[in-house]
């Protein structure tokens, strides 16, 4: 009878052998997947795409940005928070992050910027923006609250550097006199650089931290009008100085929240009641409350703050609800005095 041949039964070396090899061959793979994962993550991370994502940006309590000289101010209980939104160009990567993240929207570049907009076009649009909503702020807010009679003074609200005039005044200087003649009137002052011509140099006089400064300062030609001459700074007629200081923020969105700090700071008692109210909104020469962007993450950004209220342009309600957000409460305006009437509720309880 033959033998039967049988296949040995593997010993513990083979074993070894085998488990071995396999795990080689598992490190491999996993070697290969890491390296084509990485890959992927600096292929995406170095793909520039048009799209600007919107998160919650820092918080700042209004009040806190408004400095008033010549005027009794008062003390506020509560706070008027104002939300800014923290906008940035994302990448590949950053988009797919962005893509799960509830308090994050992604745009496309070209609904923020304008075609071929450089950064620093686009900084300076926005901080012309935010000036031009502080001096709408400015004059709204002090013509809702009562005025000493009779009180007008010239101030100084900005320069052009390359001037004469704007290498020694700052902002918030006030114009006492220029020429010899004393100037309380936009117009007057108006009226007394027109008297002379390009070239002529006169005596500006300013009031500076309580005192009076006299500088001998050239009159420049203006761009449009080469024979009309002009000092080259920016005046606003005030009954008192108002300064805000907006940081680095720019844009319009500020203008409601600034408006009621004004005039928070210049009435007695306080706006809030002592609650925490946030809000957004533009603000025009007329009192309208105007719409924003952001207004989402502006959402999450209230309520971190601890706000139990959100001032919200009526024309963002919808976009605001859609925020994840608690028990903050939400209310609509469409004029400051509707945001004044709120407050005035919530003042009264």
């Amino acid at each position: 009878m033959g033998a039967i041949l049988r296949k040995p039964l593997p010993g513990p070396l083979d074993t070894i052998l085998i488990v071995t090899d396999r795990a080689r061959t598992r490190a491999l793979t996993a070697a290969i997947g890491l390296f084509f994962l990485v890959g992927a993550v600096v292929l995406a991370w170095n793909i520039p795409l048009p799209l600007v994502a919107y998160s919650p940006g820092p918080v700042t309590d209004a009040t806190d940005s408004i400095t008033v000289e010549g005027a009794t101010t008062y003390d506020t209980d509560g706070e008027l928070v104002m939300l800014t939104v923290a906008g940035q160009d994302i990448n590949a990567f950053e988009a797919l992050v962005a893509a799960v993240d509830p308090t994050v929207d992604v745009l496309a570049r070209q609904v923020v910027r304008r075609p071929d907009e450089s950064d620093e076009d686009y900084r300076r649009r926005n901080l012309e923006l935010m000036d031009q909503s502080v001096q709408a702020a400015i004059t709204v807010a002090l013509s809702r609250v009562d005025l000493p009679e009779g009180q007008s003074a010239v101030y100084v609200t900005g320069y052009a550097a390359d001037t004469p005039a704007g290498e020694v005044l700052e902002i918030g200087d006030r114009i006492v006199a220029l020429g010899g003649q004393r100037i309380e009137a936009a117009e007057a002052l108006a009226t007394v650089v027109q008297s002379n011509s390009p070239g002529d140099r006169v005596t500006l006089e300013v009031e500076r931290d309580g005192q009076v400064l006299s500088y001998e300062v050239e009159l420049v030609a203006r761009e449009d009008d080469p024979d009309s001459p002009m000092i080259g700074i920016y005046v606003r007629q005030l009954p008192f100085w108002i300064d805000i200081d907006t940081g680095i923020v720019g844009g319009p969105s500020a203008g409601m929240m600034y408006t009621l700090a004004i005039i928070d700071v210049l009435t007695p008692g306080s706006l809030t009641g002592g609650h925490v109210v946030a809000g957004t909104g533009t603000i025009d020469l007329e009192g309208n409350v105007g719409e924003v962007g952001g207004v989402r993450q502006k959402v999450v950004a209230a309520e971190a703050a601890g706000a139990e209220y959100m001032l919200v342009p009526a024309g963002n309600l919808a976009a605001a609800e859609s925020a994840p957000r608690g028990d903050m409460e939400l209310v609509a305006v469409e004029t400051i005095d509707d945001a004044l009437a709120f407050l005035d509720g919530l003042a009264s309880d």
